[in-house]
């Protein structure tokens, strides 16, 4: 199969770093890969990722894999910086005044993540007034191997909405119902939705991905809020108090 720009794609993927004459696991959608090379994060949801082919971030060596493969196929391949994330470049460390990153409440210790500008930078060193902050791409310079698996490509019009649903909101598919056409599209969302951290930032990067890959009309987001009936609560807490009753 060869697949299209635009294509809708599920694949998994493990990358490692090259670390002299070894290769490190940096990342990983496999859960048990990632407990193997020591990097799990219970707090990251692992499974197959969703790409969109020629549209999402891919670097050049992985996007061109994935057009030549089967859906079910596994493949390794070798990237170096140049097809990966490009050679370190010293004109991206930048030194920042100590003033400005204390103005905006930076800690101030080498190997702080920073976010100046929309990027985002590692501090490198310090010094008495100024802060080297390095902007290149972590994986920059370096050669990857690139372990990758196609599982899927998403053809039906409903389940794109509901991965790129997954993708921002992280609300499994079967707790998200559509309706509606390409044109409208009308999404309902469970009531958990509301305790999702910077919901708002969280919708509007979906809506946009919804607009770059779909291109509807109108997009309708509903959150579904259920009030339990006064009878049914009070029939449980009757539920609960003859157990309690029945216990002593």
């Amino acid at each position: 199969m060869v697949f299209n720009d635009g294509d809708f794609v599920l694949i998994n993927y493990t990358i490692k770093v090259k670390n002299g004459d070894t290769y490190l696991v940096q990342e990983t959608t496999y859960e048990d890969v990632a407990k193997q090379s020591g990097i799990f994060d219970a707090n990251k949801k692992y499974g197959p990722y969703l790409i969109v082919i020629g549209k999402s971030q891919l670097i050049e060596a992985v996007n061109e894999a994935i057009k030549e493969m089967e859906i079910g196929e596994k493949k390794e391949i070798k990237a170096e910086p140049s097809k990966a994330y490009g050679e370190r470049r010293d004109d991206l460390v930048l030194r920042i005044p100590v003033k400005q990153l204390k103005r905006y409440n930076i800690p101030l210790r080498i190997g702080q993540q920073v976010e100046i500008g929309g990027r985002v930078g590692v501090i490198e060193r310090i010094a008495e007034r100024f802060a080297y902050i390095d902007f290149n791409h972590p994986l920059a310079g370096k050669e990857l191997l690139i372990d990758l698996e196609v599982v899927k490509k998403i053809d039906d019009f409903t389940d794109k909405v509901k991965y790129l649903v997954e993708r921002w909101l992280g609300i499994p598919n079967n707790k998200v119902e559509i309706s509606g056409d390409q044109n409208t599209i009308n999404i309902n969302l469970p009531s958990e939705t509301l305790a999702i951290n910077d919901l708002e930032s969280k919708m509007q990067l979906l809506t946009k991905d919804l607009y770059q890959y779909i291109k509807p009309k109108e997009v309708n987001l509903n959150i579904k809020v259920e009030f339990k009936e006064e009878k049914e609560e009070k029939k449980e807490e009757g539920v609960k108090e003859e157990a309690k009753t029945s216990a002593q």
